[in-house]
């Protein structure tokens, strides 16, 4: 018999426990995973339609600055053309203001002399024409002159209005342009936020789901170790009379507990009490149906009536980490030989057919 067998048969048992208690007894719930992926799903959304809202109102605002430059030029060429009239105005009042200074500083005898040296009445008549023409043709000049001036005017005092109002449309675009901004940083923000909650989720989810596999896997295994054992002694072989005839006074005499056909002395270990103390240590078994430690060379080795293993000299085969091999040692069932090693201290296994 291989001690290792056993041990690893312990830790199984060990580990089985361990990954039952790992899984947490607040699993993360799939209506949890979906609530977030939702959330994230409705962020994601949002974002978008924000990022169109931006690309719309810069398109607004571009346009808007366009008709704002337009205006701007506008406004120079009025102004460029309202000082040209202002200078034409200024030189044709220069103008009408010298005829007016030399016809009143020469007099009349000057247009009358004009006059009489005429040739004819007909060109005395367009002399005087000539002269009456000079005064209107001054005065509806410069009446005109006035007219595109104040028209100029106008034009420029509407284009700045319509300038303000275009400033005044991009200053409010520009603000709705930087609220959206700050919208989607803050939902672009929860959106990284959800996600890394999601992710988390997701990673605590599929751990569970694979300690779950696990847990039903090693479920799986310890039905089917169960159900071969059942099995195994079942269909094992009764000892033979001669073996359990070799018995010790102390497992035949007084009350017991019966097992399957074995008579196991009261007070003491049993299948039923997988662990006692017993004379400062305590007691376990292995049994041979599941390690058959045909290595360990027990001479006259047999099963006594207890269904105890025992060696020629009717010792129950033992195994001790505290005792050296040979050693007899008390155990509730009877004296005992050490035979092998591997239980563990302060413990002592009594080798059965349990």
């Amino acid at each position: 018999m291989k001690r290792s067998r056993k041990q690893h048969m312990r830790c199984g048992v060990a580990l089985a426990c361990a990954l039952m208690t790992a899984v947490p007894s607040i699993p993360v719930q799939a209506s949890e995973v979906n609530n977030l992926e939702n959330k994230t799903s409705n962020l994601k959304n949002q974002l978008d339609g924000l990022n169109q809202d931006l690309v719309a109102i810069s398109d607004k605002i571009s346009a808007t600055q366009k008709k704002i430059d337009q205006s701007d030029n506008e406004v120079y060429r009025l102004e460029a053309s309202l000082k040209i009239s202002y200078n034409n105005e200024e030189k044709q009042y220069e103008n009408m203001k010298t005829r007016i200074k030399y016809m009143y500083e020469n007099g009349s005898s000057t247009m009358l002399t004009l006059l009489l040296k005429a040739d004819s009445m007909a060109d005395f008549l367009n002399k005087a024409d000539f002269i009456e023409n000079v005064t209107e043709y001054d005065r509806n000049m410069l009446e005109n002159m006035v007219k595109v001036r104040k028209g100029i005017e106008e034009q420029e005092k509407d284009l700045k209005k319509q300038q303000q109002e275009l400033s005044d449309l991009k200053s409010q675009m520009d603000s709705e342009e930087q609220q959206l901004k700050n919208k989607a940083d803050a939902t672009s923000t929860d959106l990284n936020d959800f996600n890394k909650k999601l992710k988390a989720a997701r990673a605590e989810q599929a751990r569970q789901e694979e300690l779950k596999k696990k847990q039903t896997q090693q479920t799986k295994t310890a039905k089917k170790s169960t159900s071969k054992k059942s099995s195994t002694k079942k269909h094992n072989k009764k000892p033979s009379s001669n073996n359990s005839g070799n018995t010790g006074g102390n497992t035949t005499g007084g009350s017991g507990v019966r097992h399957g056909n074995y008579i196991i002395p009261s007070g003491g270990l049993t299948p039923q009490k997988g662990r006692i103390t017993y004379n400062g240590h305590t007691e376990t078994y292995y049994s041979q149906r599941v390690l058959p430690g045909g290595g360990l060379g027990i001479p006259g080795r047999h099963i006594a009536s207890d269904g105890t293993i025992r060696d020629s000299g009717n010792y129950i085969v033992l195994a001790s980490d505290d005792y050296p091999k040979g050693t007899v040692v008390q155990t509730s069932l009877g004296p005992g030989k050490v035979y092998d090693t591997g239980s563990g201290r302060g413990n002592i296994d009594l080798y059965t057919d349990w």
